[in-house]
């Protein structure tokens, strides 16, 4: 998936998931998301990550 840029310097570079059918107990008929967002400032921050199988 693409970076979408929320804001200047704020992406989301998450993934989209459409199998997932259960998560935690939550029926997931549509699938999941995995976000994680990408700040470029004076110091570059990942906050949180995909799981390995959704790597670009």
């Amino acid at each position: 998936m693409r970076p979408r840029e929320i804001t200047d310097n704020i992406y989301w570079v998450g993934a989209i998931d459409w199998t997932v059918r259960d998560f935690h107990g939550y029926s997931t008929l549509r699938g999941t998301t995995y976000n994680a967002y990408l700040a470029l400032d004076e110091k570059i921050t990942l906050f949180d990550t995909v799981k390995p199988s959704h790597y670009a």
